[in-house]
């Protein structure tokens, strides 16, 4: 029998999170973290059994385990890594959640029929309206919850990414979660554990799940899975809850599924989809089971500075990585849109020319580099491509985590003229000048404009992406985003398509039971997260909070599907 380690759940804190996270003993020989009472132990060939088992810990195994804990089922959760909350633990962890509770106590109006027209846009049909209605209805009805049952503080937070949009708002669905002293994605991922302990759920860590088990008639009863190469099943007498994360740390999933060149991934959690603890295991599970699959070439879209070493880094983490937490990439630098949107900035290809609104959302700004020159050898026409900075820009704001005015590291190119930076580079000289001549025209004007990429346009540019003071005293000044590029030296450095996620896998309906290929439900078989192939939902990042808000609330809808039953 392995030693016992208790976890308590006061030393739930990001950065003073035990590495050993499992308590009490079940009769078979299981530790188990969270409630003191072991787990029954089953017949002989059942290792232990549970009415409701799920496979991750991160926002939809959060969801799933609240909302079946609290019904009165009993949970058992298998987590890969030695410690709960997954990605979202060290993310943001806000919720996009419309038409909430909140927002319209606190005098932002929404409606059902706002958010539907604002979720549909841009969707292309791409997702079934089932989805889209799921998460209307539910959206309400899981932030009170969270918030009066499971003990969260609410604070409003961002605008929707494309508040422009019919049905889109300049604030209220985000919702930015604390509790206790905790905020982000750490607060939401404690308040959802302690929760869950609290109710009864039991946690087992370094657990591998590899395998569902099926009876004769195809439903899913089970899972296999390994902690410290010993192998053991579990016996799920309700339904399995797949939660394990994307396929983003599959590279060879990437290659295959995605619809473009993405070099690399800024999700810390070894456990999703990769590194030592295997790579898309929940994926290949629901595969093996006859799942569809949607979505399998979306990702959440961000763009991506890579320092010297930058590959040395993800291959030590995907080698030894025990922990996660936020300062896990030293080389990989995101630029959600702290940097590229601010006045004095581009972003062009290796031809010189600008293909995207700069200030944009980090979703959004992944799809530019999907496309394909069709002449010559076909190459990826943006990729490569740069960011281009003149002194103004450099010594007023902070630029890949260089503070303003600082001398450039080595990895930053700086030349006095144009034509020198593009030469160093690698760029079109002659396109550069050309870029940088027409961006200036339109950039010195009062106001400024830009008739290409509408970059300022956005509420969401100029408030988010844009300079902070310039918006403060007017939010509807384009100059927040945009600046002639006029004095030397100039300073240029390459970026890189990349991705905070997958969001592709075994299809969902409108109570997250996964389907099969003819569109028949999978009995017994339920998912949530990144690893359903939900999206946002659909192809679009609807607002900051949406995988992690979908995450949840369709864990809480597979909770409540479960269990009542």
């Amino acid at each position: 029998m392995s030693e016992e380690k208790n976890l308590s759940r006061r030393k739930f804190m990001l950065g003073g999170l035990a590495t050993a996270a499992v308590a009490g003993v079940a009769a078979a020989g299981i530790n188990l973290g969270g409630s003191k009472e072991a787990l029954a132990a089953t017949p002989e060939n059942w290792d232990a059994e549970a009415d409701v088992i799920i496979i991750g810990f991160g926002a939809g195994g959060g969801g799933a385990a609240i909302a079946a804990a609290d019904r009165g089922a009993s949970v058992l959760v298998l987590e890969s890594m030695p410690v709960p909350g997954g990605t979202t633990r060290v993310s943001g962890g806000g919720c996009w959640f419309p038409n909430n509770n909140v927002m319209k106590a606190q005098g932002y109006p929404d409606s059902a029929e706002e958010a539907r027209l604002y979720m549909t846009h841009g969707n292309d049909g791409q997702i079934e309206d089932e989805l889209i209605e799921a998460y209307i209805e539910n959206s309400p009805i899981v932030a009170d919850f969270l918030q009066h049952k499971v003990g969260i503080t609410w604070n409003l937070g961002l605008p929707d990414y494309h508040p422009e949009w019919h049905g889109g708002k300049k604030k209220g669905r985000h919702l930015s979660p604390s509790y206790k002293d905790k905020r982000s994605g750490e607060a939401l991922m404690a308040a959802m554990y302690d929760f869950a302990v609290a109710k009864g759920a039991k946690f087992l860590f370094n657990a591998h799940a590899k395998k569902l088990i099926q009876d004769d008639n195809g439903r899913v009863v089970g899972v296999m899975a390994y902690q410290d190469n010993k192998e053991m099943k579990f016996k799920a007498n309700k339904g399995v809850v797949l939660a394990t994360g994307g396929f983003e740390w599959d590279f060879r999933y990437m290659k295959n599924f995605q619809r473009g060149p993405q070099v690399a991934s800024v999700t810390f959690n070894p456990g999703s989809g990769g590194g030592i603890y295997g790579a898309s295991d929940g994926l290949k599970m629901a595969i093996d089971v006859g799942a569809d699959l949607r979505n399998m070439n979306e990702s959440w879209g961000l763009l991506v500075y890579l320092l010297p070493g930058w590959e040395e880094e993800v291959a030590a983490y995907r080698a030894n990585a025990k922990e996660y937490k936020r300062s896990t990439w030293q080389k990989i630098i995101a630029d959600w849109f702290l940097y590229r949107g601010k006045p004095g900035t581009i972003i062009v290809n290796k031809h010189g020319e600008r293909f995207l609104n700069e200030a944009c959302d980090y979703d959004t700004s992944l799809y530019p580099f999907f496309h394909r020159d069709s002449y010559g050898k076909n190459e990826w026409r943006n990729v490569p491509a740069f960011v281009i900075q003149d002194s103004e820009a450099w010594n007023k704001y902070a630029f890949a985590h260089i503070p303003p005015g600082s001398e450039p590291p080595d990895y930053v190119t700086k030349a006095d003229t144009l034509d020198e930076l593009a030469k160093k580079l690698g760029i079109n000289a002659q396109g550069l000048k050309e870029t940088v001549n027409t961006c200036n025209k339109y950039a010195s004007m009062k106001p400024p404009r830009d008739p290409f990429f509408h970059r300022g346009e956005s509420f969401f540019d100029r408030t988010v992406s844009g300079d902070a003071a310039i918006a403060a005293q007017d939010p509807d000044d384009p100059a927040a985003c945009l600046a002639p590029l006029t004095k030397g030296p100039y300073y240029g450095i390459q970026i890189h398509p990349a991705n905070c996620g997958t969001c592709g896998g075994p299809r969902i309906n409108g109570k997250a039971q996964v389907l099969n290929t003819k569109g028949e439900v999978i009995p017994g078989l339920y998912a949530a997260g990144n690893i359903a192939g939900l999206g946002g939902p659909g192809i679009t990042y609807m607002g900051p909070g949406s995988p992690v808000g979908g995450g949840v609330l369709f864990g809480y809808l597979a909770g409540q599907t479960i269990t009542a039953k």
